[in-house]
């Protein structure tokens, strides 16, 4: 699958709704009345035809109403998401990105622990 882009905070509401579904596919019903506390059933529909125009679902029509199958998985999307955030602000050092979040007193001693202890298991299961 090519490289997806980056959605709209709106878009990715809904794609969050999708992706959170106890199954697939998932009706546009269900979706409009999830969000309908954000946005009127008509703004529901057209960020549902611009997902599908961008590649993130499939529309299917079952009896009036359609369905919903995503085509991007929600870890795929935030792996995109977080690789271009470290290229855009980082310039791909994870380094500059942990010492930028502990300059700002972002990271606590725990969370320092937790990313030595995954560092040392990632070390230890690469060759």
């Amino acid at each position: 699958m090519r490289e997806a882009k980056r959605l709209p905070d709106a878009e990715f509401a809904v794609m969050q709704e999708v992706w959170a579904a106890p199954e697939t596919p998932v009706p546009s019903a269900w979706l409009t009345e999830r969000l309908a506390d954000r946005w009127k059933a008509t703004s529901v529909l057209t960020f549902l035809s611009r997902l599908c125009e961008k590649g993130f679902l499939r529309c299917e029509k079952q009896g009036k109403m359609n369905v919903y199958t995503p085509l991007v998985t929600e870890r795929a999307y935030r792996e995109g998401e977080s690789v271009r955030f470290l290229k855009r602000f980082y310039h791909g050092s994870v380094r500059d990105l942990v010492a930028s979040l502990s300059g700002t007193g972002a990271l606590t001693r725990q969370d320092l622990d937790e990313l030595r202890d995954f560092l040392d298991r990632q070390g230890r299961e690469r060759p």
